[in-house]
């Protein structure tokens, strides 16, 4: 049985031109899907309800977003503002605690741990999610890199350590619900990290 939802999250047309945007219908659309997600979860969120509650229609959500996972990927992932890493002077420990706090900012919400399982289910459908997906954590993640000295392969759209820690928190998420990306797991997966680190020319005695 298809619900209304299924079939909203799952239509793929095109957004079609005409008059200018208006950026307050937007912000409306934004805030309605991510006080929704809260209330009904993804797998229940309809376009239909979030129009209801932004106070526009369905066509003017379509005009915008080609289906719920893109909206929804940009209302709660896109529009989470994440500070740039600051300079740590050359301190390993400190670089990596800025990864791991950088991944902490982006993920731990209420509103991404109530939509990301489903939204990485639908990323599966919907590949332009998908690319937005990894194009937002090579913005956030990738800046790390060159700090640690790492270069990525060449098919690889991530460095291997942005992947690990972002992963951790992502498996976190999904499997332990209700566990906390808190100081203490920031602690923990520097710890992890750096404990194992192979020392730099600086370090070595």
């Amino acid at each position: 049985m298809t619900t209304e939802g299924d079939s909203e999250g799952k239509r793929s047309a095109p957004p079609t031109p005409g008059r200018p945007r208006d950026s307050r219908i937007d912000a409306a659309i934004i805030a309605a899907t991510r006080e929704l997600i809260l209330e009904t979860g993804y797998p229940a969120l309809s376009l239909s309800a979030i129009a209801a509650r932004a106070g526009t229609t369905t066509a003017a959500i379509y005009r915008r977003w080609s289906n719920k996972a893109q909206l929804v990927h940009e209302a709660v992932l896109s529009a989470e503002a994440v500070a740039p890493p600051g300079t740590s002077g050359g301190d390993i420990r400190a670089d990596i605690r800025a990864l791991v706090e950088t991944v902490r900012t982006m993920f731990d919400s209420p509103e991404v741990r109530s939509a990301l399982p489903g939204l990485i289910a639908d990323t599966v459908a919907a590949p332009e999610v998908h690319a937005m997906m990894i194009d937002r954590l090579a913005g956030d993640l990738a800046a790390f890199e060159s700090r640690f000295g790492h270069e990525r392969r060449a098919d690889d759209q991530l460095p291997m350590l942005a992947e690990v820690v972002a992963g951790t928190a992502i498996f976190r998420i999904l499997i332990r619900r209700d566990a906390a990306l808190d100081d203490t797991w920031v602690d923990q997966m520097t710890e992890l990290i750096t404990d194992r680190w192979p020392p730099g020319p600086e370090r070595r005695s």
